[in-house]
């Protein structure tokens, strides 16, 4: 497998992730982003790699452009799908990788809060979209609740019009 491991930290504004920081020791790559979303705090934004200013990808999907998988989301995996798919291993690498615009988009079909609290905030600081694949809200969490148990199959997206490119491939994963 790729040998790709990653710390993750992320801080909640009343449930809700506005910032986040995940490194990656074996790629000694660092990612940090601040993203106040619906707060209503006034705090930058913006996404940064090892300090250097992120963005999502602006291209349109093509066999040239990646897409990122699970191990448990490969049903995803069908005739037309618009992106060479691969598979890395860490959901919030995964994640930090549409934001630094090298994938247009990855899928998670269980990962914890805690695989991508960070992310979050760092994708939609990039300019990417997050997109819930169960019916409940991911966020804002609710103190006292335990969270180790529920999974949140989640599609980020370097941009939201890729959202009906790439989830009718997804109905299995919900």
């Amino acid at each position: 497998g790729i040998p790709i491991w990653a710390i993750s930290l992320g801080l909640l504004y009343r449930g809700t992730p506005v910032f986040g920081y995940v490194y990656a020791p074996p790629v000694k790559q660092a990612f940090h982003g601040f993203w106040a979303g619906e707060s209503g705090l006034d705090i930058p934004t913006g996404a940064f790699l090892n300090h250097n200013p992120i963005y999502t990808s602006a291209d349109a999907p093509s066999n040239n452009h990646f897409f990122n998988l699970c191990s448990r989301s490969t049903s995803v995996i069908q005739p037309g799908f618009p992106c060479k798919i691969r598979m890395l291993g860490v959901a919030s690498y995964n994640f930090l990788t549409v934001a630094s615009g090298a994938t247009l988009g990855g899928v998670e079909k269980n990962p914890k809060i805690w695989d991508f609290a960070a992310a979050w905030a760092i994708v939609q600081a990039a300019g990417g979209s997050w997109i819930s694949l169960d019916s409940e809200p991911l966020f804002p969490l609710i103190p006292g609740k335990n969270y180790g148990d529920r999974s949140y199959p989640t599609l980020a997206v370097s941009r939201a019009d890729l959202v009906p490119v790439f989830q009718p491939f997804l109905r299995s994963l919900a």
